[in-house]
């Protein structure tokens, strides 16, 4: 593939962990370049109506899905949980199911009490739900001013979550967490990938407009404008020499792995396997 979205901190967990001395993943991330900073995702804590917990700093010893294993929502999860209680996910508290898997046992047989999501606003997962769904499941809110929830604002953002994007589910806003989306490419060399590369940087700016206009909601937070970067992160240039001038006038899978995962982190990310 020539394109990939990936959540801010889960580039930088792989630029740490790179730094840190993890070969694994400097072999992933040494050849990825960003093209251009995209949306806020916002993450969604899904509990049961009846449940005790009300906020996100609640969720420390609650038993938590935390996503599909190897996905973004799955890291930024177990980084967001690290960042609050100074300690990885217990083992034994978290599952990595789909959301809908994840959601019906949330109900159904009560084996999870806490379901994860991520996902712009309007998530379809969510407001595609029926009007009845209140009686079932509320999403967590975000209070700033505990010590944790300080903690997760070093590394992700407030955010509301709209009654207007929910209206079967909620009957008023909801502060929440979110986190930035990127666009990213590999790092190609030949001619003819640079190339097409520049065109479709070229086609965004052209089609930027329309996509704000009649495109997904997010679009409308979208900036064409590259900020600076942090230390290891690097821009694609061939597609960054188009969005300047318009704003100014995946690695081969790696060979199965089979050391023992040493965290929590290094088991997300696909870096260790179990033997």
């Amino acid at each position: 593939m020539k394109l990939a979205l990936v959540q801010s901190d889960v580039f930088q967990a792989f630029l740490d962990m790179a730094a840190s001395g993890n070969a694994e993943a400097g072999k992933v991330i040494k050849p990825l370049r960003l093209i251009v900073p995209l949306y806020n995702e916002e993450m969604y804590f899904v509990v049961r109506k009846d449940s005790p917990l009300n906020y996100i700093h609640e969720i420390r010893d609650a038993r938590i899905n935390a996503g599909e294993l190897g996905s973004g929502t799955a890291l930024s999860t177990a980084t967001l949980y690290k960042l609050m209680f100074n300690r990885p996910l217990p083992d034994q508290n978290v599952s990595f199911e789909t959301n809908e898997n994840a959601l019906l046992k949330l109900i159904t047989d009560k084996s999870i009490d806490v379901v994860v999501i991520i996902a712009g606003q309007p998530a379809k997962i969510l407001a595609d739900i029926k009007s009845d769904a209140r009686d079932l499941i509320k999403l967590l809110k975000f209070d700033p001013n505990p010590a944790a929830s300080k903690a997760a604002l070093k590394t992700y953002f407030p955010a509301t979550i709209r009654q207007a994007s929910y209206p079967n589910l909620l009957t008023e806003d909801v502060p929440g967490l979110t986190i930035k989306a990127f666009l990213v490419t590999y790092d190609y060399g030949l001619k003819q990938t640079r190339e097409s590369m520049s065109k479709f940087a070229a086609s965004l700016c052209d089609n930027f407009p329309i996509l704000q206009a009649k495109g997904h909601p997010k679009w409308k937070e979208v900036d064409l404008a590259l900020p600076d970067l942090g230390r290891g992160w690097t821009y694609y240039p061939y597609t960054t020499a188009q969005l300047r001038a318009c704003t100014t006038g995946k690695p081969k899978p790696a060979a199965a792995l089979t050391r023992s995962c040493a965290t929590m982190e290094e088991k997300i990310l696909g870096l260790c396997g179990n033997q």
